[in-house]
């Protein structure tokens, strides 16, 4: 379903790991419900949320109650989802400090993951209803 009709949101996800994963996992939750109503659906991670799009972060959360971030991420992605993720945000994770080439995002980025800066956030909040966790 991908019409003008269609309803539109966007997550803007902004907690990384300093909540052990609760709001990434809910807003995975969320996001693969609108899904699963029919929604046109992205995922905006940006500040520590930036972590959830690396490879590997998320494969030990599990938050009581939830299915695994890991789970979620990959329903959602594998249903046609968007995560995008702050390109400015990214390059202060540990994992690009000192490295040469910072704006090589993709390796240790999930498949799928969008680097995008504020502009595409901009875009997303002025064509989709938006929830901010």
């Amino acid at each position: 379903m991908n019409d003008d009709s269609q309803q539109k949101h966007v997550i803007v996800l902004t907690a990384g790991m300093e909540d052990g994963g609760a709001r990434a996992t809910l807003a995975m939750a969320l996001a693969v419900s609108l899904q699963a109503m029919g929604c046109d659906v992205a995922v905006y991670m940006n500040f520590q949320a930036a972590i959830w799009a690396l490879r590997n972060a998320t494969s030990s959360i599990h938050i009581r109650g939830f299915d695994s971030l890991e789970t979620y991420i990959d329903l959602f992605q594998e249903s046609g989802g968007k995560i995008y993720v702050c390109t400015s945000c990214i390059e202060h994770l540990p994992l690009w400090s000192g490295r040469e080439g910072a704006s090589d995002f993709s390796s240790p980025l999930r498949d799928s993951v969008i680097p995008a800066g504020v502009t595409t956030l901009a875009s997303l909040l002025a064509e989709r209803r938006s929830v901010s966790l």
